[in-house]
């Protein structure tokens, strides 16, 4: 009965497929997904050009908040880095490399290697990703390195002369204006990392690549929080962004595959009568006559 349900399963997903018997999506869609992304991200960084005294008490309302319950570990984090250059140029690369090369180098793995998972895991980054956009624009918030009077120190800007990035921005030298300075909440660095890490979980075969996984989120978190870059606050809002649409994201595939099941149902019923019939379904009761019998 198993062998018979999934050479059903089997068949739907064959008639699901692209006409040219591929499960990947189209490469042009991809990338004009990925313009309308950062047309987006354009779009509300320009609208905050100006917004520097909102931006400034939307981040000094976070940090009060955080000490008000007790729970704002940004100094002592970041006067570690501060007294230890080493480790504040190794958090420094952390911070401006892994962040816009994991996440892509995921999405490329699933493209290549699991493409029955890549449009579920790409719509759920996609999602989480324009939310957080929105949040950046209605909600600018300056980050606790930039935010006056914080005595936060900027650990990237402080080894800048240790790296490729700018003074200003984790940004290359000379593209610092593409970077919108005040898209502190919620925290993509630690959206992206959390949704990298457990696809890399999933779906990775060797355990080594998998407890990597598990810990790059975890390392993201301390890394973005210490240097200066994220309040703590930014940081859980932008996990719980990304469980939220990872969440939405599943039970969108819940019941789209109701949903597709019952599109093709009528297809479904006809290939399995035709198939039992010739009783080439594994596991499929065979309802032909032995040789010499008659009806």
């Amino acid at each position: 009965m198993a062998n018979c349900a999934s050479s059903v399963r089997r068949r739907i997903q064959g008639l699901a497929r692209t006409p040219d018997g591929s499960t990947h999506p189209r490469w042009w869609a991809e990338w004009l997904l990925v313009g309308l992304l950062y047309a987006v991200y354009e779009t509300t960084r320009g609208l905050q050009r100006g917004w520097t005294a909102i931006a400034d008490h939307n981040g000094r309302s976070i940090f009060r908040w955080e000490h008000t319950v007790h729970f704002a570990p940004e100094r002592p984090l970041n006067q570690v880095l501060h007294q230890l250059p080493v480790l504040a140029v190794l958090a420094a690369y952390f911070y401006a490399t892994l962040h816009f090369v994991v996440t892509p180098a995921v999405l490329i793995w699933l493209y290549r290697m699991h493409p029955e998972r890549y449009r579920g895991a790409r719509t759920w980054l996609a999602m989480a990703t324009m939310s957080a956009l929105l949040g950046f624009w209605l909600f600018p918030a300056t980050p606790p390195r930039l935010l006056p009077h914080a005595g936060i120190h900027d650990s990237v800007a402080d080894v800048q002369r240790w790296g490729w990035w700018s003074g200003e921005t984790s940004a290359p030298h000379g593209l610092g204006g593409l970077v919108n300075e005040y898209a502190a909440m919620p925290s993509l660095h630690v959206g992206w990392a959390l949704w990298s890490g457990w696809l890399l979980y999933r779906h990775a075969r060797r355990r080594t690549v998998r407890i990597l996984g598990l810990a790059y989120p975890a390392l993201t978190t301390l890394d973005v929080v210490a240097t200066g870059n994220h309040y703590l606050a930014d940081a859980i809002a932008g996990a719980a962004l990304i469980v939220f649409f990872g969440v939405l994201q599943h039970r969108i595939r819940i019941v789209g595959g109701r949903a597709a099941a019952m599109r093709w149902s009528p297809l479904t019923a006809v290939g399995l009568v035709t198939a039992v019939a010739r009783s080439d379904i594994p596991g499929a009761p065979s309802h032909r006559l032995p040789p010499g019998d008659s009806p």
